[in-house]
């Protein structure tokens, strides 16, 4: 009954005139009428802020998408523009389907799609919006940096210009491997077309080792290789070098070669008859007891045997091994199974003649693979050079330039080892390799500086872990600076995860020492956040019984005293902390709540008490302004002063108000009181007033009889009237009585006296001092007005002036009467 009065009582918040209300009653209120008429006030409302919160507390897709383009005020447009923009890159729960938002994309502005193309959450949206794009620089930077590998490699197709294909090849060399080598294809691609003489060298080179790689590791499928191989140097045109013309077409012609001894391998040997052990195939002798030499010389005999073929086999297996090798163009296998058939060979008196065939002639195979090994080696030795040589003086970086030197370098080692060469042979030798190796160092000489900054930088980081570690060990198991425990955990995973930046003979021991410190202070946070989970758990647990006590005495103040204490408990765990906050919260709000809804039904009855308390306030005002008899009213005021003592309002203005009408209305009914008392007097000075009219001759004797009756004084003035009557009636001159008469009846008003007349005031004065002397009986003014009026009414008609003085004095007298 009392929600129900309230409500029609006080409309809600939402709904006041002042903007500012709205707009505060729309973000935080809590009403489910509210929450159904968000969309219309989100479209209606007259206040461009109401209309904002009302979006921001929907949160829909389709109300921002909406408001983004039919609302009238330009920054709720831009908010909800925003908004919708956001939602569709997002894919909100309440977003539309896939195929509805890349639909969307046909209403977007050339700004919004490229947005959408740089942060959507969907990969498909991103494709579609990438390839409305016509910004290069853009996508490039996506084929740089979006999430998804497919894309990454479909938007470096897009890209033709030779910058940025650079820029995509740098920045994704270490992170997309894929993506950077066809950057640097399609970079090399069209600078061949632009005729530029380094990438068709570059590329002819590369054409030149895919052969020579074909030509050490043929395979049955490598016709078509091949040919792919020869269209592409064709491709190239007449713009490459002799030298590198000559080195391809001798590799294509000698994989071709190794691929038809691949299909056709020549005719194995007849294998030789086999020889025959004689000893070991004749019959035994017939037993008889050996001498011990003879024994002895068997056992030795036949260990040799066993020797013998041991070695035999291991010597086939070896020559088997190496011509698999050069069948496969392994060099490298090639040579380690040489100088092992060779170890095996020596422990032979004397190689079986097959076998030293079958050896002289995979030694014959060896060299001149060798040959062409070692020329084409030396092409790509070459090469290097010429890449390291590149270096000197790109600025490039010096991680890149020492990196693509450490590459370089184990290249040339691979390549020495493939041909047998070692590696202080290599280092001291003559040509070539010295000057790979000078090339090196002069490449390498610009980065010293920079690697010398970074080792000072690393030893620096190295010096500030040392220093936190300090400070780790310094807290005690008994510690209780739960804030700097947490500090310093979170700075040692930091220090843990940027080791890269402290030398990395050192990283192992800083990282076992990091952890421990870790698992060390996790485990007093632990400590800490299980004892304050408790601590909260207890907290929560007095807020609930709070909340569930029947009487509320006492609940507010205890309940701001638990969250003083929650606050002095600190944090937790974080998601325990959330976990328990949302309960604490609960149990608090439900006391307040509790609170909140008495403090309305106080209010509810408050305001039907004042609403009560106006209804009599309005009837006392009509009370008040009605003219009705002095007893009605009296009555009525009565009762009304009952009503309003039974409702006991404490509204002061209201209670201010009610006494300044009951004041009012009594004032009023004391006013009435008196007229009606003195009525007789202001009877008599109206008919006195209309006599002497007729004295004048302006007034009508017909009206005389309807005047109001005067009571005692009617006599009086009806012979006074008469007298008017009387032709002969004059105006008496100056006479003393009347002039006494006067100066008594204005002694009595209070007014002053002429200056002719003070004599006479002052007698007056002194009989009345005398006469009040002797007799104490004091006459009252009425009665003493009465018997003035009588007398001067008895009296012949007067001067004008006396005449005027008189009815001054005797009105004032009139007016004083209480």
């Amino acid at each position: 009954m009392k929600s129900k009065l309230s409500k029609l009582l006080f409309k809600p918040k939402w709904q006041e005139k002042n903007p500012d209300v709205r707009r505060n009653a729309v973000l935080a209120g809590d009403d489910t009428e509210l929450d159904a008429a968000l969309p219309e006030i989100a479209r209606r409302d007259e206040d461009a802020g109401v209309r904002l919160a009302a979006l921001q507390r929907l949160n829909d897709y389709e109300a921002w998408r909406e408001r983004s383009t039919g609302d009238a005020d330009g920054r709720v447009r831009n908010a909800a523009r925003e908004a919708y923009i956001a939602m569709l890159c997002s894919g909100a729960a309440n977003a539309p389907a896939m195929m509805r938002r890349i639909a969307e994309l046909e209403t977007l502005s050339e700004d919004e799609i490229e947005r959408v193309a740089a942060s959507a959450a969907d990969v498909a949206l991103r494709r579609d919006a990438i390839a409305r794009v016509a910004k290069l620089t853009l996508i490039a930077q996506r084929a740089v940096a979006d999430p998804d590998a497919v894309l990454r490699l479909s938007l470096v197709e897009r890209v033709n210009d030779p910058t940025l294909l650079e820029r995509i090849a740098e920045r994704t060399r270490k992170t997309d491997k894929a993506v950077s080598r066809r950057a640097r294809e399609l970079l090399q691609a069209v600078n061949i077309s632009a005729g530029n003489p380094d990438a068709i060298a570059m590329k002819a080179r590369s054409l030149c080792e895919r052969a020579e790689a074909l030509m050490r590791s043929p395979h049955t499928d490598a016709d078509a290789e091949l040919n792919n191989l020869q269209s592409a140097w064709t491709s190239l045109g007449t713009g490459v070098s002799a030298e590198l013309s000559a080195r391809f077409r001798g590799a294509h012609a000698l994989a071709l070669q190794a691929l038809d001894t691949l299909r056709n391998p020549p005719p194995a040997a007849p294998p030789r008859a086999p020889m025959v052990e004689v000893l070991a195939d004749a019959p035994p002798a017939q037993p008889r007891a050996p001498a011990p030499e003879f024994a002895a010389a068997q056992a030795q005999a036949r260990e040799d045997k066993t020797r013998h073929k041991a070695w035999r086999h291991g010597l086939e297996q070896s020559l088997d091994e190496m011509s698999a090798a050069l069948e496969s163009g392994d060099s490298a296998a090639a040579l380690r199974l040489q100088a092992q058939i060779a170890q095996v060979a020596a422990q032979f008196a004397e190689v079986p003649a097959e076998l030293r065939e079958k050896m002289d002639a995979m030694l014959l195979r060896h060299a001149e693979l060798k040959r062409w090994q070692h020329w084409s080696n030396n092409q790509r030795r070459r090469t290097l050079c010429a890449d390291i040589e590149g270096l000197i003086d790109s600025g490039m970086h010096p991680d890149a330039v020492a990196t693509r030197v450490r590459e370089a370098r184990e290249e040339w080692q691979r390549l020495d080892a493939a041909e047998g060469i070692a590696a202080d042979a290599a280092t001291n030798a003559a040509g070539i390799s010295r000057r790979f190796h000078a090339v090196c160092q002069h490449a390498l000489r610009p980065t010293r500086a920079y690697f010398a900054k970074r080792k000072e930088v690393r030893v620096t980081h190295a010096h500030e872990i040392e220093a936190l570690l300090g400070r780790a060990t310094a807290i005690g198991d008994d510690s209780t600076e739960w804030k700097t425990i947490a500090e310093l955990r979170t700075q040692s995973s930091d220090a843990l995860r940027s080791l890269d930046g402290v030398d990395p003979k050192q990283r192992g021991e800083l990282a076992k020492r990091l952890k421990d410190v870790i698992a060390r202070l996790s485990a007093l946070s632990a400590t800490h956040e299980r004892d304050v989970e408790a601590a909260k758990n207890r907290l929560i647990e007095q807020a609930t019984a709070l909340a569930n006590r029947a009487d509320g005495a006492g609940a507010p103040r205890e309940t701001h005293e638990l969250q003083k204490r929650w606050t002095a408990l600190g944090n937790g765990r974080r998601a325990t902390d959330q976990r328990q906050w949302r309960e604490f919260r609960a149990a608090c709000d439900a006391v307040f709540g509790k609170l909140d809804a008495q403090r309305k039904e106080r209010d509810a009855a408050a305001a039907a008490t004042r609403e009560q308390a106006q209804h009599m306030l309005d009837e006392l005002a009509a009370l008040g302004a009605s003219s009705g008899d002095a007893e009605t009213t009296r009555k009525q005021l009565r009762e009304l002063d009952a009503r309003w003592a039974a409702t006991a309002t404490d509204d002061r203005a209201l209670s201010k108000r009610q006494r300044e009408l009951h004041d009012q209305i009594t004032l009023q009914l004391k006013d009435a009181e008196r007229r009606k008392r003195l009525a007789r007097f202001s009877a008599a000075l109206g008919k006195y007033v209309f006599l002497r009219a007729i004295e004048a001759g302006t007034g009508s004797a017909a009206e005389w009889v309807q005047l109001p009756t005067a009571g005692e004084f009617d006599a009086a003035l009806q012979t006074r009237h008469d007298r008017a009557a009387d032709t002969n009636n004059a105006a008496t001159e100056d006479d003393e009585a009347a002039r006494e008469l006067l100066v008594h009846l204005e002694f009595l008003a209070g007014i002053d006296s002429p200056e002719e007349d003070r004599p006479l005031r002052m007698n007056l004065q002194v009989q009345r001092l005398s006469s009040r002397m002797r007799d104490r009986t004091a006459t009252t003014p009425e009665r003493e007005l009465s018997n003035l009026l009588n007398a001067w009414f008895a009296q012949p008609q007067q001067m004008p002036a006396l005449e005027e003085r008189f009815t001054a004095a005797a009105q004032a007298i009139i007016d004083s009467l209480p």
